[in-house]
């Protein structure tokens, strides 16, 4: 049953998922101040949540440090650091030429959900010991299908080598002119060949409309790092992820 609290959102894809309540908790100064009042409606929806198998989540700005004492006051815990990249569009392209690059098809949901299962050991779900390597990769499966049933994702490229799908890129039309990568992913054989920097490229010439394009990445994530450095990107922002487990 589902919380209704603007600070308590439920996540009912996560939930169906891990086969127990999931939420994301927003953070912010009124629940800080609220929610460490024992009288209050925010203190006693968390302490409910809290005492029943449930899953939480929140993100917050790597500044925000009120925040970050409340979350751990709370018992959650620190996973991982999220670093926010972006950088103008760039219409005109030059390609690696390694592999063939378009847009997704039906067809491809298949091996994009195979590649997903085994290309995202620094992803918070894999961090998190919390959750056993199954769930994590079933996570990250179901994310694509996401895409391929209409349910998450504006579009995806997906990059083609030895007659197989080596790469694919899960992309979101943000506001304010924002092209917004979701997941990428290159299969392990195929990296340091220019799988992802010609995706990325295809997605910028040829998704219109946008201005800029943004990604983000675990600080863990050394090569993404390097990747999006390389690519152009500039650190905008950057952000704490924190997990609260229970039953």
């Amino acid at each position: 049953m589902s919380v209704k609290y603007k600070n308590i959102v439920y996540d009912r894809w996560l939930a169906d998922i891990l086969k127990r309540e999931a939420y994301q908790l927003v953070v912010d100064n009124d629940l800080i101040e609220t929610a460490n009042e024992p009288t209050s409606e925010e203190y006693n929806l968390l302490r409910d949540l809290q005492s029943k198998p449930v899953f939480i989540y929140s993100k917050v700005p790597t500044e925000f440090l009120a925040a970050v004492r409340f979350l751990e006051g709370q018992g959650f815990n620190l996973i991982d650091t999220n670093v926010i990249f972006d950088k103008p569009i760039a219409p005109e392209q030059d390609f690696s030429g390694y592999c063939n690059v378009r847009f997704a098809v039906p067809e491809d949901q298949n091996q994009v959900m195979q590649l997903s299962r085994k290309s995202f050991a620094y992803s918070r779900f894999y961090l998190d010991s919390a959750f056993p390597r199954e769930v994590a990769d079933a996570i990250k499966a179901e994310w694509v299908k996401g895409y391929f049933t209409g349910n998450r994702g504006d579009n995806m490229v997906v990059g083609l080598a030895d007659d197989k799908v080596v790469g694919f890129l899960l992309l979101l039309y943000g506001g304010e002119e924002t092209l917004i990568i979701d997941l990428i992913a290159t299969d392990e054989k195929y990296r340091r060949r220019g799988v992802a920097k010609d995706m990325i490229a295809y997605a910028e010439s040829q998704c219109h409309g946008f201005t800029r394009i943004r990604v983000g990445t675990q600080l863990a994530n050394v090569p993404s790092m390097r990747l999006y450095e390389g690519t152009g990107f500039k650190t905008a922002t950057a952000q704490y992820t924190f997990h609260y487990h229970h039953g």
